[in-house]
């Protein structure tokens, strides 16, 4: 006598059934990859997330930054030309009583409290101006002069990683495994809570950088 819910395709549904051959469809190349794949998605949402807080000068650690040169750079083939400029970053000091940039730029020549170099991108600074900045996770930016859409971009792309790395981490399904039975992470996971969860971060994702790009087209 067979039970509805005692099939091999019962089974073959995440974390139900016992069927030893659904057991044995994970890979370690392809738990590993999942969990690279996600270690991946979590750095660029939180490189994107925390940058964009700074840009809009919510996060970060507030400081003036003393430009004492500025490069151009002539770009390859898969970007244009750049130009950044360097100088001394200290945090939260330099600045007078009544906060003026007077005071920043005597904080700067005088060289109180701590210094770090640090490197910004600009088309306009010249060497000898003192500027307000925050450092954030590896970049100095200008909260009001730095746009917050290209780093979100970071971040909805990695919950669009995250979308397809979920299946493949908990389901050990390699690029092998892949090409051989034409089928991706996405369809193996569907109807159960991975599946389910996975979606979601696709929909958000997709959703995100859409709506991301059009705002960067929109405003500056």
């Amino acid at each position: 006598m067979t039970f509805g819910g005692s099939g091999n395709h019962q089974g073959s549904v995440l974390g139900q059934g016992d069927d030893p051959a659904v057991r044995r469809r994970g890979s370690p190349g392809g738990y590993a990859l999942g969990a690279f794949g996600l270690l991946l998605a979590l750095a660029l949402c939180y490189y994107g997330a925390t940058n964009a807080a700074v840009a809009t000068g919510l996060a970060g650690t507030h400081g003036t930054l003393t430009i004492s040169a500025c490069q151009k750079h002539p770009g390859g083939a898969h970007s244009g030309p750049s130009r950044d400029c360097e100088g001394v970053f200290r945090p939260d000091g330099g600045r007078g009583a009544d906060g003026d940039r007077a005071g920043d730029r005597r904080g700067g020549e005088d060289g109180g409290g701590g210094g770090a170099r640090a490197r910004i991108a600009s088309w306009t600074l010249r060497p000898g101006e003192v500027i307000e900045v925050r450092q954030g996770t590896g970049e100095y930016l200008r909260p009001g002069h730095s746009s917050p859409w290209g780093f979100l971009s970071f971040a909805f792309a990695g919950l669009l990683l995250a979308s397809v790395m979920l299946p493949c981490a908990v389901l050990g399904i390699g690029p092998g495994m892949m090409r051989r039975e034409r089928r991706s992470p996405l369809t193996e996971a569907r109807g159960t809570w991975t599946g389910r969860f996975s979606k979601w971060l696709a929909i958000t994702g997709a959703i995100g950088l859409a709506v991301d790009i059009l705002l960067a087209l929109v405003l500056p």
